[in-house]
């Protein structure tokens, strides 16, 4: 199966090359199939939602549309909507196959939407690549919350690319959990443009074995009194990769804008590599803007101390490990899905 690579997860603002950190290289191949949706409505003009950036970027988008049109592939809109629960969405990788679906989300005004997308895998299929495009529209006083759950399997490599545009007063959450695949790519692009409107962020993952994982989050903040609030917790292991960038983009006119974003890693062996980059840019003065990251080991004397207490280091790490994820699972509207999570991350951390 023929593919092609591109960058992906630009950094808004470049640093320098050495650090390996601008961007990232996604290969995409060029046959894939259709990941289909129960209820979903084709669209065939999709014009209204051709405007909307999502985290992967511009390059990305103009591929995956050209990728969509070579294959005969329809965007599709999800038409759910329920004040008081969650649709789940669910997608399957298959062996020796590319899937991807490319998804729009429109939230009329007043309206509460809740999306579960989960990812799965049988163990131990090969050359497999699972991919989505999530486009939001919210409209004022809207709502919108998205779960996206990565169960996937080592060899399976997984993208997925999250837009959305929020007008006056609505919110838009992300809660996502990157457990699984051997490579992964995520980006999330909120563009804040309406009066008071609100991005409101949680991410959790863990890294293990030789995986790599690169994530790309922006809050492009252009409305007055906008707010944008995201924190990541994360697990690296063995001789993993991961690289995580988070963006607070104030733009002109986002006066009386707050914005804070937060990342928190534990490094569970020397061998793993990490590159963390938080950054506020801001075109306004009247803003204010919160950016860290947190970067440690298991400290020594808290092993100690659980060791002293008959819980050996491997236990210890398995605890950690799960706190971290737990810390995220609270946001998911869905127990059933919450127990799998927490046996799969079990497993991963044994």
């Amino acid at each position: 199966m023929e593919h092609f690579d591109i960058d992906v997860n630009h950094f808004p603002s470049l640093t320098w090359n050495f650090l390996g950190i601008n961007s990232t290289r996604l290969g995409l191949d060029s046959e894939c199939a259709a990941l289909h949706i129960q209820d979903a409505k084709e669209l065939e003009d999709t014009s209204l939602y051709s405007s909307i950036e999502t985290g992967l970027g511009k390059e990305f988008d103009r591929a995956f549309d050209s990728l969509l049109h070579k294959n005969g592939i329809k965007t599709v809109r999800c038409a759910f909507s329920g004040q008081n629960s969650a649709r789940k969405i669910e997608f399957s990788a298959e062996e020796n196959s590319s899937c991807v679906c490319d998804v729009v989300i429109h939230a009329a005004e007043n309206e509460n939407l809740s999306y579960i997308f989960v990812y799965r895998s049988a163990a131990g299929i090969q050359n497999s690549q699972l991919g989505i495009r999530i486009r939001v529209c919210a409209e004022e006083n809207s709502r919108v919350h998205i779960s996206c759950v990565n169960l996937l399997g080592e060899n399976v490599v997984h993208f997925s690319s999250l837009g959305s545009r929020c007008a006056d007063n609505s919110v838009i959450e992300i809660t996502e959990l990157q457990l699984g695949s051997g490579k992964s790519f995520s980006g999330t692009f909120c563009s804040l443009d309406g009066y008071k409107s609100r991005f409101l962020g949680e991410a959790a993952y863990i890294a293990k074995g030789n995986s790599f994982l690169d994530m790309n989050q922006v809050a492009h903040q252009s409305g007055k009194c906008s707010e944008s609030r995201f924190s990541v917790d994360g697990v690296l292991m063995d001789s993993a990769q991961k690289t995580w960038r988070g963006t607070i983009d104030f733009k002109k006119g986002c006066a009386d804008s707050v914005g804070d974003e937060q990342e928190d890693v534990l490094l569970l062996s020397p061998r793993t590599v990490n590159k963390s980059l938080p950054v506020i840019l801001c075109d306004e003065e009247a803003v204010e803007g919160r950016h860290g990251c947190s970067i440690g080991k298991i400290d020594t004397e808290k092993l100690f101390y659980m060791q002293s207490r008959g819980i050996d280091e491997a236990t210890v790490r398995s605890l950690l490990a799960r706190a971290k994820v737990s810390k995220v699972c609270r946001f998911i509207p869905d127990e059933s899905l919450v127990e799998e999570i927490n046996e799969f991350v079990e497993k991963s951390v044994r």
